[in-house]
């Protein structure tokens, strides 16, 4: 699923959510509003596609900062890391 990452310059993981679109209201009356995760100076932001298994995986999301980096356009195992 594609969804935002945002990272340092070492591409540590420091946020993840849904790439940037239209969300309708919870009552459905009114335009839809528009959603983005932006970064803070130093770090950047990127649209990525993350495995679905990481997103369904609620232990593994909680920790991907530690488990995972952000190499060039891609969400990796950081060997040794990784919690199986």
């Amino acid at each position: 699923m594609k969804c935002t990452v945002i990272s340092d310059e070492r591409g540590k993981i420091i946020a993840i959510g849904p790439a940037p679109g239209p969300v309708e209201s919870s009552d459905g009356a009114g335009p839809a509003l528009w959603h983005e995760i932006l970064p803070l100076e130093g770090q950047t932001s990127q649209i990525v596609d993350v495995p679905d298994d990481l997103l369904n995986d609620a232990e593994q999301l909680a920790n991907l900062h530690q488990t995972h980096r952000l190499h060039g356009d891609k969400v990796e195992t950081v060997d040794g890391l990784a919690t199986g």
